[in-house]
């Protein structure tokens, strides 16, 4: 007597409800196709597999097709036909040709730059499920065109580059958290060496200060005549003008002095 082994279904990742919202028709789609492969023994032949995604079509406006699909099927000598025919059929009344489109659009507008590598990486795969593109080498270049240019270089450094988009998508991710890694070893390092380390001030130069004492009219004649900005005399530039030799005392030092002189006088004069 021969026992017939039952294959178990497993149960994970099983699709939700479909409730005819074509903002969600793709990801459903990809969903229950996903469930058939890890549960191929059991949904081993095309009746089956459009049998199970019309028993998940219970709401809203998925549920009204999936009752017309039912009486169409009646009418059919292969009854459900393929597993192809309903894919086909399903995507013309949930995944108009226009999604894809608008797919590619925001595929192509797609940057990496200001967030994780792992967010970019799942928005991506999710909006070239919608546009159906699945070729690896175009994947690949549409990819590139969202990264960093500091991650894209890196990448061209690989010794062999792959060429299977998923092996592409490791590779790459493997590159950035080494990446990252690098960075942190580079700040570390620097502030063990440099610890107490601190911007040093710029030096004033004098003689830009000397320029600055000047108007603009000022200026614009000593410059037209040929005039030392410093002693307003011809034959040397502010530079190298011998009065600058002699004990400078700086403009506000000056009004401070002239502020102490009035006082005194003004102290002198009550005394008096």
């Amino acid at each position: 007597m021969s026992h017939v082994t039952k294959e178990v279904e497993l149960r994970a990742g099983a699709p939700v409800a479909f409730d005819g919202n074509i903002r969600k028709a793709s990801r459903w789609l990809h969903s229950v196709k996903a469930y058939f492969t890890i549960n191929a023994a059991v949904y081993s032949t095309d009746e089956k597999k459009v049998v199970t995604a019309l028993a998940y079509m219970t709401e809203g406006t998925a549920s009204s097709w999936s009752d017309t699909f039912y009486q169409v099927c009646e009418g059919r000598s292969s009854k459900y036909g393929t597993w192809a025919d309903f894919e086909k059929e399903f995507r013309e009344m949930f995944i108009p040709a226009d999604a894809s489109i608008v797919a590619l659009n925001k595929i192509q507008k797609l940057k990496q730059l200001g967030r994780s590598l792992t967010s970019y990486v799942a928005e991506f795969r999710s909006l070239v499920a919608v546009a159906n593109v699945k070729e690896s080498h175009v994947l690949i270049h549409m990819f590139n065109l969202g990264l960093t240019d500091d991650l894209v270089n890196a990448v061209h450094l690989m010794g062999e580059i792959p060429t299977d988009f998923d092996k592409y998508i490791t590779a790459v991710t493997k590159i950035d958290s080494n990446m990252k890694c690098g960075k942190t070893t580079i700040a570390l390092t620097r502030a063990n060496r440099h610890p107490s380390y601190r911007p040093q001030p710029r030096k004033k130069d004098d003689d830009a200060m000397d320029v600055d004492r000047l108007d603009e009219e000022e200026r614009t004649d000593c410059m037209a005549k040929g005039l030392c900005f410093v002693c307003k005399k011809h034959g040397h530039r502010a530079n190298n003008c011998p009065d600058k030799k002699k004990k400078k005392v700086p403009v506000r030092q000056e009004k401070i002095e002239e502020e102490d002189d009035e006082t005194e006088n003004r102290r002198l004069a009550e005394d008096f």
